[in-house]
């Protein structure tokens, strides 16, 4: 695919081609207008160009900015966003029955960036959430409040194992629940585990009481600042 790039701002020629992985997108400068459709498939540019008959970008967060390019040249106008919640979490796009874009946050504020620029650029029909990793979930699920008529919570057993984005990939693929915004009750199990996981932690150090297990569970915590508490607790 051939990208046309139609700008004399330099700085932005030079971020737009730095965030260019695909080896199949291939950048061609514009200095002149007009340009035959036949030669560029989608065309970037600061401000539209009216009556130009080739697709055209004006690109905003250029994190995004190759998923733009394969929604424009595969005219994808809805996406389904699939995520794997973890430490690490996974994030796959789904569009006219292709993986348009896929990546891993370690931060979920960088997540939920993302997929608002999505949103705001592209649009998205659906947003898919795995069941694994309660906290990381709800911390999710709270920092996309504003989608939550289109979040879908899907039940991640029996899907194989492998990458984060691929098991991203799978739970947009999957049929899921619509998320009523219940509150989430942790079960006596969950909170065990994660007093189990705080000692692994810790290095057997400590092993938080379930109160804090529990604001884990909900996402008002994390393991590291529970940690952090509970070892000033035990100190007083």
């Amino acid at each position: 695919m051939i990208v046309g790039i139609y700008t004399n701002d330099f700085a932005l020629l030079n971020k737009i081609t730095n965030k260019i992985n695909d080896s199949k997108i291939k950048l061609r400068h514009i200095e002149n207008l007009p340009i035959k459709a036949k030669d560029i498939d989608v065309l970037i540019t600061k401000k539209r160009i009216r009556q130009c008959k080739i697709p055209q970008i004006q690109p905003g967060n250029l994190d995004i900015l190759e998923l733009r390019i394969r929604c424009e040249i595969y005219d994808c106008k809805n996406i389904i966003i699939g995520i794997d919640p973890g430490g690490m979490t996974g994030l796959s796009v789904i569009g006219a029955n292709r993986i348009l874009f896929m990546d891993n946050y370690k931060s979920i504020e960088d997540l939920a960036n993302i997929v608002k620029s999505m949103n705001g650029e592209i649009g998205i029909s659906s947003i898919k959430i795995g069941l694994g990793s309660p906290p990381e979930r709800t911390r999710i699920i709270d920092s996309l409040r504003e989608f939550s008529g289109i979040i879908q919570l899907v039940d991640e057993h029996n899907s194989g194992s492998g990458s984060h984005t691929k098991a991203a990939t799978r739970i947009a693929l999957r049929e899921g629940e619509i998320n009523e915004d219940k509150t989430y009750d942790p079960k006596p199990g969950e909170v065990a585990w994660i007093q189990k996981q705080s000692r692994r932690k810790s290095k057997g150090l400590v092993t938080i009481d379930k109160e804090l297990a529990h604001k884990i569970l909900i996402g008002q915590i994390t393991m590291r600042d529970a940690i952090k508490q509970y070892t000033k607790k035990m100190k007083l």
